[in-house]
C-alpha cells in the first residue's frame, strides 16, 4: 500500500512542482510590469478576497502572489482531489474489489489493518507537502528571489493539518459506506460544502459568522507567509483529524465487512 499510494503522491507532487515553476517563473517579469500592477490594482475587493488576497493586489510582495498562484484554488483542488480518492481507495475500493478480504485474512488485527492505512494516506499527504515546499523554495532560490522558508514551512504543516482532516472524514465514510460511490459523493460534496461557504465568507462581510464552520476558514496562506504562528489552527484541524479517525476506527473494527 505504501508503494502504490507513495507513486501515486508523487506524481501528484511532481505536477504541482512543475505549476509552480511555470508561475514562480514568470513572477520576476510581470511583478515588473507596469501593466499587469494596474490591472490586478482594478481588480474589484470581492475578487482578490475570493483568491486570498489580503493585501495589495497580490503582486505588490512575493508572499501575496505566491498564497494566490502557488497555493491558492489550483493547490486547494489537487490535493482535495488526492486526498478523497486516496481514502476510497484505501477503504472502499478494496472492499468493493476483493483486496480487503486478503488484508482481514492476514495474521493481524483489524486496528493495525485500519492504522496501516492511516499511515499510508498521512504519509502520502506529507510527502506531498514537503515536495511542494521544497520545490518553491528550490524555484525561489534559483530565481534569486528571497523568502522565509520558516513561515513556509509552517503553511505546510497547516496544510498538513487541513487535509488530515479531510482525508479523516473521507475514511469515514469510505467505512460507513464501504462502497466507493456514497464514499465519493458524500466526502467530495461535504469538502465542497465547506469551499462555498470559504467564498461566502470572503465575498460578503455578512457571511463572516460562517468562518468558523468550514475548514477552508481556517487556512490563510498569505497572513502564515507574512509571519501569523497558525497554532490554533493547526491544533484545531489536527484535532478534526483524530476525532474522525477514532470513530472510523472503532466501525472498521466492529461492522461486518461483506469481502
Amino acid at each position: 500500500m505504501f508503494k502504490r499510494q507513495g507513486k501515486k503522491a508523487l506524481n501528484y507532487a511532481t505536477g504541482l512542482t512543475l505549476y509552480n515553476l511555470l508561475l514562480i517563473g514568470v513572477y520576476p517579469a510581470i511583478s515588473q510590469s507596469m501593466v499587469v500592477a494596474e490591472l490586478a490594482d482594478n481588480l474589484p475587493n470581492s475578487v482578490k478576497r475570493v483568491f486570498g488576497v489580503t493585501s495589495g493586489s497580490g503582486l505588490d510582495c512575493f508572499e501575496s502572489y505566491v498564497s494566490t498562484q502557488c497555493l491558492g484554488r489550483v493547490w486547494i483542488l489537487v490535493m482535495g482531489v488526492y486526498t478523497i480518492s486516496g481514502a476510497d481507495a484505501l477503504i472502499s475500493k478494496l472492499v468493493a474489489q476483493g483486496g480487503m478480504a486478503y488484508l482481514l485474512s492476514s495474521p493481524v488485527g483489524r486496528w493495525q489493518v485500519f492504522s496501516t492505512q492511516i499511515a499510508v494516506l498521512v504519509s502520502g499527504l506529507a510527502l506531498m507537502m514537503v515536495l511542494t515546499i521544497l520545490g518553491i523554495w528550490a524555484e525561489t532560490m534559483f530565481f534569486d528571489i528571497p523568502i522565509k522558508i520558516g513561515s513556509y514551512f509552517r503553511l505546510g504543516v497547516l496544510g498538513l493539518a487541513l487535509f488530515s482532516a479531510v482525508g479523516a472524514y473521507s475514511i469515514f465514510f469510505s467505512v460507513l459506506f464501504n462502497e466507493e460511490e456514497f464514499t465519493i459523493l458524500s466526502a467530495s460534496g461535504l469538502t465542497f460544502l465547506f469551499y462555498i461557504l470559504d467564498i461566502l465568507v470572503q465575498l460578503n462581510d455578512r457571511f463572516s459568522r460562517l468562518k468558523n464552520l468550514t475548514i477552508f476558514g481556517w487556512v490563510r496562506p498569505q497572513e502564515v507567509l507574512e509571519g501569523e504562528v497558525p497554532t490554533l489552527p493547526t491544533l484545531g484541524l489536527f484535532g478534526i483529524a483524530i476525532i474522525f479517525i477514532t470513530f472510523a476506527g472503532y466501525i472498521f473494527s466492529q461492522k461486518d465487512l461483506h469481502v
